[in-house]
C-alpha cells in the first residue's frame, strides 16, 4: 500500500509554494518561468494486521522544480522536475519511484487556475500524478492582490493514491495578512479534506476513504504574485478495507521551500 503515492503526496503538499498567476490570453508569444527548491519530510504510520505495533518510516524529498506558463491563444502552465532526491528509513516496502528528471505535464489556464479532468480509467498513469498538482500550485488570487483579503475555494481532482483512482476534493480558505513590508504580503491557506475511491481486482472491492487537514503560510511578492517562500504542513487518515481486512494509514507531512533565483 505504501508506493510511489506517498513521495508524491509529499511534494504536492510542498508545491503549494509554486503559486504562479497565469498570463492573460493574447495572440502574441509570453513566457513566466520560475525555480523552486523543496525540502519535505512525511511521518508515515501504517497498521499492521494481527494488532502488532504500526510500521512507521519516514520519507525524506529534496527536489527542484520548475513552472512555466506560456500564453498564445490560451495560456498554458507546465510543471517539471529538475531534479528529486527520496529517502527512506525503508521499514514499509516502497515500490521504485515513479517520478523521474524530466517528467512534466501541462494544463490550460481558465480564470487562472488548471482545470485537470479525467476519469477513473485514467487516474493512474505515469503522468497523473504530476497533473493533480497542478490545481494546488495554481489557486485562485484576487485582482488586485493585497492585504487582509479573504476568499475560499473547493478542489476536485481524480488521482492516484495506494494503486488505486481516488477523488478528492479540498475546501480551502486563503486570507492575506500584512507582509514585512509594502512589496509583500503574507498567504495563510487552510483546508479541510476528504477522498474516497474504490477499484476491482481479483474479484474483490478494494476502497479508500479518508480525511485531512493542511495549513501553510506563504510570502508573496505583489508585483509578480510569485510566492517567495512557504512552511506547511499536512495530516491524512486513510482507510483502505477490501471488504475483509481493514488497514489504517496516517501521514504527517512538513514542507519548506523557496524560491530559486
Amino acid at each position: 500500500m505504501y508506493s510511489s503515492d506517498t513521495m508524491r503526496r509529499t511534494i504536492r503538499s510542498a508545491l503549494l509554494i509554486a503559486l504562479v498567476s497565469s498570463a492573460s490570453c493574447t495572440t502574441s508569444h509570453a513566457q513566466q518561468s520560475a525555480r523552486y527548491r523543496v525540502a519535505s519530510t512525511a511521518v508515515l504510520s501504517l497498521d499492521r494486521v494481527g494488532g502488532d505495533m504500526p510500521l512507521v518510516d519516514t520519507l525524506t524529498t529534496a527536489a527542484l522544480l520548475e513552472i512555466t506558463i506560456t500564453s498564445t491563444s490560451l495560456s498554458v502552465a507546465t510543471l517539471a522536475i529538475d531534479s528529486l532526491q527520496v529517502t527512506s528509513s525503508g521499514m514499509v516496502r516502497r515500490a521504485p519511484d515513479a517520478f523521474v528528471r524530466g517528467r512534466s505535464v501541462a494544463a490550460v489556464l481558465t480564470d487562472g487556475r488548471p482545470r485537470i479532468t479525467g476519469d477513473s480509467l485514467t487516474a493512474c498513469t505515469a503522468e497523473r500524478p504530476l497533473a493533480a498538482l497542478l490545481p494546488e500550485l495554481l489557486p485562485l488570487l484576487p485582482m488586485p492582490l493585497r492585504a487582509d483579503q479573504q476568499w475560499s475555494d473547493t478542489l476536485t481532482v481524480t488521482s492516484c493514491r495506494a494503486s488505486l483512482p481516488v477523488t478528492t476534493i479540498s475546501i480551502v480558505k486563503y486570507r492575506t495578512l500584512t507582509g514585512m513590508d509594502s512589496t509583500t504580503v503574507l498567504l495563510e491557506r487552510r483546508a479541510l479534506i476528504r477522498a474516497g475511491g474504490s477499484i476491482a481486482i481479483r474479484d474483490q472491492l478494494v476502497s479508500l476513504t479518508g480525511t485531512g487537514t493542511s495549513e501553510a503560510l506563504a510570502t508573496v511578492l505583489v508585483s509578480t504574485r510569485r510566492i517567495q517562500s512557504l512552511r506547511g504542513v499536512q495530516s491524512l487518515d486513510f482507510t483502505l478495507t477490501n471488504g475483509q481486512q481493514t488497514r489504517r494509514m496516517v501521514q504527517q507531512i512538513t514542507d519548506t521551500i523557496s524560491m530559486l533565483p
